[in-house]
């Protein structure tokens, strides 16, 4: 849907008409927001349950008249957050497809920079993510762009001084230079992207089968917040008030609104996108088609009422073994001698006086009966079916004995993950390239990225000369347990063991890949000049070489301790006649740099070979991490 602006005599203008303009105004955003709140206010209701039985809030009936507090067992909240922990999103896999042989360095660097900007993103956003997207049947990912981060740029005003025209006049030029060059580093480093989840219940958006055009994020907040942010909003509410916030965002414009009121905007906001990115695991029949509450479906939904059972049936087991644990008595007799007892009479007392006429006795006990398990234990394995099998929590299912068997039954289960992790794969492909996007249209400059972990150390610049409009990659994501990583990795070497005839059934890059190597062109490159640099011809190399310069400096001082004695020839001190003559200590240098066939060719050689293996194919790489690095220069 396209909001047009709105001719207050003529009505809404179409497409060709004078006049037509993109830019929204207050009464259609208002007038979109009415209208589909109204349209989602069933999935709304829907995921807010979602939220009662997550947070273990939902209502579970039992007798008014006996004091009975409910059992709320924890299994709606494990479901989620096993489901969530499976989906293994620190673990991920980004490729960026080669556009042309040339450009393999240009795809190393924009796979590097997303590898890096995810790292650079301390929230837990893409958890976040996953766990809304199993609880909703849908979540979301707002990509921003975070100007306030850079610092102010230095001002020529505070390094100069304005003559009668009105000009500046730079009196330290060199100082002006420093600061600003500072200023270009410390742009530079900044991370000025934020990733943050918002909750479908507090958005509304285009769901037409062409995808998502415009969104509106709504939420309370104070009022006082409201206006430090943004101080020309007037209204009449106590700063301590609440207000509803919103901001309207599509392809091209934004705005942010408080009590239906224009705080900012609307402005062209120049992302080339719009910012909101739905994650959609596809768990109902159609993702792009019907009502809102019935396309997007979280687990829990299917099991509402067998979440309710099981709370109902656990409450009544626990309420008659409390009966049977906390056991009362009954005092027969006159009225007013067994009340008396009965208001002394202690049940854990040592002692207790039971005036005459008044008779002791437990009150009747009744039995857990057995039909409440049965009951329990068959909601439970319904429950567990329309889920996913505890074996994935790591428990034996009865019947099976071996690991081989359970690892099956495992693997089999985590299948129900994996709508969620491609889901999940693909709003991360469009984050990656809505930040390559920003790259080009709002830093408009060099960025560097930062990544420290177990599997990946490096960091890497990009500028928007690297994008170039090329946002194409491709994100794999897995629903699987660490035994399954191992597992696939052993796999990995068995195929890669020569066959019958003496051949391998996959490459060495395919077994990297495989085995969970994130780069295995880089890996390769590093053992080709390992290889090289510990090989004999090297050792040997680096021999001659260290020879070479030990004989140089020995016949140095023998030339200096001749000179000063008087003594001219060629002597040598005693114990050292196994020394080279002077003037051959540089043989083998000269013979391996004429002679081209000489490997490695000079002393440089080996270095030489080592750094041009690792490099990534398609052009030369400053440092290993793949950028080309370059001074800031300030003319």
């Amino acid at each position: 849907m396209t909001i047009v602006s709105k001719d207050r005599s003529s009505g809404y203008l179409n497409p060709g008409d004078p006049g037509y303009e993109l830019v929204p105004t207050l009464d259609e955003i208002i007038t979109i927001k009415h209208d589909y709140m109204e349209y989602y206010s069933n999935f709304h209701k829907q995921s807010m349950a979602e939220e009662k039985y997550y947070f273990g809030e939902n209502v579970i009936p039992v007798p008014v008249d006996m004091n009975i507090d409910p059992v709320r067992p924890a299994t709606a909240t494990a479901i989620v957050n096993v489901a969530a922990d499976h989906v293994d999103i620190d673990n991920l896999s980004i490729d960026v497809p080669l556009a042309s042989r040339r450009a393999a360095a240009r795809a190393e660097k924009l796979k590097k920079f997303y590898i890096g900007s995810w790292m650079s993103m301390k929230q837990p956003v893409k958890k976040t993510a996953v766990k809304q997207a199993f609880l909703y049947g849908i979540s979301f990912m707002k990509v921003m762009f975070k100007g306030d981060a850079y610092p102010d740029a230095p001002e020529m005003e505070d390094y100069g001084l304005q003559n009668e025209d009105g000009d500046t006049i730079l009196i330290d030029e060199s100082a002006y230079k420093e600061a600003l060059s500072d200023f270009l580093d410390k742009r530079k480093i900044i991370f000025p992207f934020s990733v943050k989840n918002v909750k479908p219940t507090n958005m509304i958006w285009d769901d037409s089968k062409e995808g998502i055009s415009w969104a509106i994020e709504f939420y309370d907040s104070k009022v006082s917040d409201i206006r430090r942010k943004y101080p020309q909003w007037a209204s009449d509410k106590k700063n301590h008030e609440m207000s509803t916030y919103m901001e309207y965002w599509d392809g091209e414009y934004a705005a942010g609104l408080a009590d239906e009121q224009i705080v900012w905007g609307p402005i062209k906001h120049g992302y080339g996108f719009m910012p909101f990115i739905p994650v959609i695991p596809g768990n109902s029949i159609s993702y792009d088609d019907g009502d809102p509450a019935r396309r997007y479906r979280g687990i829990l939904k299917p099991v509402h009422s067998l979440l309710d059972s099981e709370a109902r049936l656990m409450t009544q087991y626990e309420a008659v073994l409390r009966q049977y644990a906390y056991r009362t008595l009954d005092f027969y007799g006159n009225r007013q001698s067994a009340q008396e007892t009965a208001d002394t009479y202690e049940v854990f007392g040592s002692t207790n006086i039971v005036l005459p006429g008044v008779e002791v006795r437990p009150s009747p006990i009744a039995t857990p009966p057995g039909e409440i398990l049965q009951q329990l234990s068959l909601v439970q394995n319904l429950i567990e079916e329309a889920t996913f099998p505890n074996v994935v929590r790591g428990m034996r299912p009865s019947g099976v004995s071996t690991g081989f068997g359970v690892s099956v039954l495992a693997g089999m289960g985590r299948l129900v993950f994996q709508g969620v992790a491609s889901g999940m794969a693909r709003a991360i492909e469009q984050v990656n390239s809505n930040l390559a996007r920003l790259v080009e249209n709002k830093v408009m400059g060099p960025i560097t990225v930062h990544a420290r972990s177990e599997v990946h150390s490096f960091d890497q610049t990009i500028e928007p000369d690297d994008v170039k409009g090329y946002y194409e990659n491709i994100v794999t994501l897995k629903a699987e347990a660490p035994e399954e990583r191992e597992r696939e990795a052993l796999l990995a070497m068995r195929l890669r063991q020569p066959g019958p005839d003496g051949m391998p059934l996959i490459s060495l890059y395919e077994a990297m890949r495989r085995a969970g190597v994130p780069n295995p062109l880089e890996m390769m490159n590093q053992i080709a000049a390992e290889s090289i640099a510990f090989s004999p011809q090297a050792k040997d190399q680096q021999l001659n070489k260290f020879l070479s310069q030990l004989g140089g400096q020995m016949q140095e001082q023998l030339g200096q301790a001749a000179g000063s004695t008087g003594n001219t020839g060629n002597q040598y001190m005693p114990g050292q006649s196994q020394l080279r003559e002077p003037g051959q200590a540089g043989i083998q240098k000269q013979r391996t740099q004429n002679n081209p066939s000489t490997f490695p060719q000079g002393e440089g050689g080996i270095d030489n070979l080592a750094a041009l293996f690792g490099q990534a194919p398609g052009g030369a790489a400053g440092v290993p991490s793949g950028q080309t690095v370059r001074r800031n220069e300030v003319e």
